[in-house]
């Protein structure tokens, strides 16, 4: 007998067993995770009223589309030098800080701040590339201050890579004005693949709950779509979309959570730099 020849057919009769055994194992560990998260799907709602965590609105189900982005991080320093006006100004590692010299002339004559923040960003000269900005309603704090961020195809960065805050405070006459402000911003942004559908904002609030990022007694304070960076490689950032969900603890802490849209995962906050 050719005891090599049996011992090779039986080393493939094994290989292909294990495969087979594996193969079984795995469709039933998806057939039992479909299960659970389908259960989960039909009744998030009750789940989450059980369990004493309250949503800002009824989840919604639409789906969008989304990119991988890449963009670089504009060299504020030339612009600023002949762009702004009536202020103090500098440059650290990109972000741009400016500091008002006449806050007569950013006070908040009115009750409406947040037309006025907007009008202030619209403004040439007083900030860079103002018009590419959209106010951000959830992120803005009334009497304080009031957070922009440039947008992809109505989609905004929701990162501190493109992002102005004005800072609010008291003028010399005691009233309410503008008195500095941060900025960063993106250039050269461009889609590095076909748009492709989104998880929904429903979807990743299943996610959240799934993963245990929902706790009882939690409070969504709001959900949103925005591009946020992955990773940076030869100085070109990397951006992909993701919900962001501003969830309140019972002791009045917020934790901004992210949902890739893409895969459903929970993003770290760890923005990795590869360097070739």
């Amino acid at each position: 007998m050719d005891f090599k020849r049996v011992e090779g057919i039986f080393l493939v009769v094994f290989l292909f067993l294990n495969m087979f055994l594996f193969y079984v194992y795995q469709e039933g560990d998806q057939e039992q995770k479909t299960v659970s998260t389908g259960a989960i799907s039909e009744n998030i709602e009750e789940r989450l009223k059980a369990d004493d965590i309250k949503i800002p609105h009824d989840l919604s189900e639409k789906t969008q589309q989304g990119y991988y982005l890449s963009a670089e991080e504009t060299e504020l320093y030339s612009e600023a030098k002949t762009e702004l006006k009536n202020q103090e100004w500098q440059v650290n590692d990109g972000q741009l800080t400016g500091q008002m010299t006449s806050k007569l002339e950013t006070e908040m004559v009115d009750n409406d701040e947040e037309k006025q923040a907007q009008h202030f960003v619209s403004k040439e000269g007083n900030v860079l590339f103002g018009k590419e900005f959209e106010l951000s309603e959830f992120e803005s704090q009334k009497g304080e201050k009031y957070v922009f961020h440039q947008k992809f195809e109505g989609i905004p960065f929701y990162d501190e890579t493109s992002q102005i805050s004005l800072i609010l405070g008291k003028n010399n006459f005691d009233s309410l004005a503008i008195n500095s402000y941060e900025e960063t911003h993106l250039s050269n942004i461009e889609a590095l693949r076909e748009p492709q559908n989104l998880i929904t904002e429903r979807e990743a609030i299943i996610s959240l709950y799934t993963n245990n990022r929902l706790q009882s007694g939690n409070k969504i304070k709001w959900i949103e779509l925005g591009y946020t960076r992955m990773f940076t490689v030869r100085e070109k950032n990397v951006y992909i979309p993701a919900w962001f969900v501003a969830v309140e603890s019972n002791k009045n802490n917020i934790q901004v959570e992210r949902v890739n849209a893409f895969s459903s995962a929970i993003i770290s906050s760890n923005v990795s730099e590869v360097k070739n």
